[in-house]
C-alpha cells in the first residue's frame, strides 16, 4: 500500500508544465486525502489509473521534448559538471566510437576507475536535472506551440487506446465459452492501463491495437481445440 501511495506521489509531482491548473489541484487534493484517510488498495490504483489517462499525453510530450533536449545538450551539462581531467578522459572515451546513450547503460565503465566513476555517477544526475529545468523553460517558453500541439497529437492517440481498450473490454464481457480467456483479457486491460500511471510497465499504442486481434486468434485456437476435443469424445463413444 504504502509503495503504490509513493508511485501516486510520484505522478503528481511530476505532473509537466502547462498541465491545467484545476486538474492539477483536483489530483493534489485527492493524494493529501488519501494519506490522511483508509481507502483500499483497489480504491488507491484506480485513482491513479483515473488521473493517469488525464497525465498521460502531458508526460508524453514533455518527455519527447526532454529526449530531444538531453540529446543535443546533455554532453555540454555532463562535461561542465566534471573537472579538466575528467573532461579529457571522458572524450577520449567518446572517440572509441560511443554515445552519451552507451555512458548512461554503464557500457565500458571499466575504462574509467572507481574514483571517477563516482564523480561521473554525480555529474550524470546533475546533468539530468539540469536538462530537466532547461525543458522546463523551453516548453513554457519558446518551444510552448510545440510542445502543446504534441500534447494534442497525443490527446488523439489516447483516443484510439481507449477505443481499443473497450473493444478489449467488450471481448472479456461476451466471452461466455471461455472463463480463462475472458480473465485473461481482463488483466491485460489492466495492465495497460495501470501502464498509464507508473503502475506496470509503459506500453505502446500498437500493443494495444495488436492485443485485440491475438485475443481474437486465442478465442479461435481453443475454439478449434475444443472441437478437437469432442470429435474425440465421439468416436470413444461409438467404439464402447
Amino acid at each position: 500500500m504504502q509503495y503504490t501511495l509513493s508511485l501516486f506521489k510520484q505522478l503528481v509531482d511530476n505532473i509537466p508544465p502547462l498541465f491545467p491548473e484545476d486538474l492539477k489541484y483536483e489530483i493534489r487534493k485527492d493524494l493529501e486525502g488519501i494519506k490522511e484517510g483508509a481507502v483500499s488498495m483497489d480504491e488507491l490504483e484506480q485513482k491513479m489509473v483515473q488521473y493517469g489517462y488525464e497525465i498521460w499525453p502531458w508526460n508524453q510530450s514533455f518527455r519527447e521534448i526532454l529526449n530531444s533536449t538531453e540529446e543535443k545538450m546533455g554532453e555540454q551539462f555532463l562535461l561542465s559538471n566534471l573537472p579538466q581531467d575528467l573532461q579529457e578522459k571522458y572524450l577520449e572515451y567518446r572517440q572509441l566510437g560511443l554515445s552519451l546513450k552507451d555512458f548512461h547503460s554503464g557500457k565500458m565503465a571499466s575504462y574509467f576507475n572507481e574514483e571517477q566513476r563516482i564523480v561521473l555517477t554525480i555529474a550524470l544526475i546533475d546533468m539530468k536535472s539540469q536538462v530537466k529545468d532547461f525543458t522546463i523553460r523551453e516548453a513554457v517558453g519558446l518551444k510552448k506551440d510545440f510542445y502543446l500541439k504534441k500534447v494534442q497529437e497525443f490527446k488523439l492517440i489516447l483516443e484510439e487506446i481507449k477505443h481499443n481498450l473497450n473493444r478489449l473490454k467488450d471481448l472479456a464481457d461476451k466471452e461466455e465459452e471461455h472463463e480463462n480467456l475472458a480473465n485473461e483479457i481482463r488483466a491485460r486491460v489492466e495492465s495497460f492501463e495501470q501502464g498509464l500511471c507508473l503502475l506496470a510497465p509503459e506500453f505502446s499504442h500498437e500493443e494495444v491495437e495488436l492485443a485485440h486481434e491475438f485475443f481474437v486468434g486465442r478465442k479461435k485456437e481453443l475454439n478449434h481445440l475444443r472441437g478437437i476435443h469432442k470429435v474425440l469424445e465421439i468416436d470413444i463413444l461409438s467404439q464402447e
